[in-house]
């Protein structure tokens, strides 16, 4: 069982893909602190960042650093957004490989495959994410490998919110509707 405040990272391949053959994959880096952070950081070339989702308790960040956009919301707003009830505690089962895989009007979390760290506690080395809406997806899949204990990073995101537009609810909604197709 893992215990409140174990760090771990990983090297991670993110790759999305929509159903009308539009995709891009990214390089990253996926840290997690348990019961206090989920941090997945995409990189392109040259180690250039290019976004970062930061899970907390209290909310969820995505900041697009190549469109200088963000967006922060509430559990409840997201669980508005995507029709199901989902918390903080839920999302960090899925990212330390404890859910079990689930479905969902709109979107659905499969595990590929699971690593055992040196304590044999397991991780997830492949986790597949599906959007739909019709007959419109977006798939999005992380490959994670080189997990390791480390500690010492720091836990929250920092960028200058006056240089970033804030994307709404709503407006990020939109964005995901238009990239599966749907009009």
């Amino acid at each position: 069982m893992w215990k409140a405040d174990e760090c771990v990272t990983a090297k991670a391949n993110i790759r999305i893909r929509t159903d009308k053959g539009k995709g891009m994959s990214v390089n990253g880096t996926l840290r997690m602190k348990r019961d206090d952070v989920i941090m997945l950081n995409a990189t392109y070339i040259f180690g250039m960042q290019i976004g970062t989702m930061e899970l907390t308790p209290e909310y969820l960040l995505v900041i697009s650093r190549y469109t200088r956009q963000y967006i922060r919301m509430t559990y409840p707003e997201l669980s508005a957004l995507i029709g199901r009830d989902v918390t903080f505690k839920d999302l960090q089962d899925v990212f330390w490989g404890e859910a079990e895989e689930f479905s969902v009007q709109a979107m659905e979390w499969k595990y590929g495959s699971f690593t055992m760290m040196e304590d044999n506690r397991r991780l997830p080395e492949q986790l597949d994410m599906t959007l739909a809406s019709g007959s419109a997806s977006f798939d999005m899949s992380l490959a994670l490998s080189r997990y390791k204990y480390e500690a010492g990073w720091n836990t929250r995101s920092s960028f200058n919110v006056a240089n970033y537009d804030r994307l709404s609810p709503e407006q990020l909604r939109r964005l995901v509707t238009m990239l599966i197709g749907r009009k």
